[in-house]
């Protein structure tokens, strides 16, 4: 498989692993109480944003790799969208209370905000390597 065939496979599953560590905490504490609504609405528009361009950009990359997009613009497109999820990430992760993300009963919390920052950083480096693919 050649990198413009891998790279939006990439990038949709970064997307995908965006989506499921931010829906984790919902799933895996047992009670997690009106702390997480706090959690999540830290930031300037919140924790769930990158959760709301994840999808799209899944749609542009894979209509891009089956050519019912021109792959230029879908490699633009993703790339624009990633930064864009990194960027809401970052301002949430940076925002967030550290003594909130401590209060929680699950030690891994701790970490969750860089998590969900680290995989939202996979989609941009993807769209850079799709772009430069296809170019």
């Amino acid at each position: 498989m050649e990198v413009e065939d891998v790279a939006p496979l990439a990038g949709s599953a970064a997307c995908v692993a965006c989506v499921a560590a931010l829906v984790a905490p919902f799933v895996l504490l047992a009670d997690p109480g009106t702390e997480l609504g706090i959690y999540y609405a830290f930031g300037p528009v919140g924790g769930t944003a990158p959760g709301f361009l994840a999808p799209v950009t899944v749609v542009v990359f894979l209509a891009g790799r089956r050519g019912r997009t021109d792959p230029v613009t879908a490699a633009g497109l993703t790339l624009v969208l990633g930064l864009g999820m990194v960027g809401l990430a970052a301002s949430w992760a940076l925002a967030v209370d550290p003594e909130l993300v401590y209060s929680f009963p699950a030690a891994w919390m701790g970490y969750h905000r860089w998590l969900v920052l680290g995989v939202s950083a996979l989609v941009p480096l993807s769209a850079g390597a799709y772009a430069r693919a296809v170019l």
